[in-house]
């Protein structure tokens, strides 16, 4: 009972992530074309208007990486 019970939510979890994963590449702005250094595919837009790609990389508004903040070692940090 238990093992039926574990096989069918592991079957509905799947056909679940392959729905999702199927409708979000559908919704996705075909203008970007994926390629090193070029434009990324805009996977999700925060409430603050930023674009990421499926990677979680924050993109700038033609679709590039932007570098994620890098402090040198031995800089002074800003601390609030």
């Amino acid at each position: 009972m238990i093992t039926r019970l574990l096989l069918l939510t592991l079957a509905i979890t799947g056909v679940a992530g392959v729905a999702y994963a199927q409708s979000t590449s559908t919704t996705l702005s075909p203008s970007m074309a994926l390629a090193g250094g070029q434009r990324h595919n805009v996977a999700i837009t925060d409430e603050y208007g930023f674009h990421y790609d499926g990677k979680g990389d924050r993109l700038d508004a033609a679709g590039h990486i932007i570098a994620p903040p890098h402090t040198p070692p031995g800089a002074r940090v800003l601390q609030h």
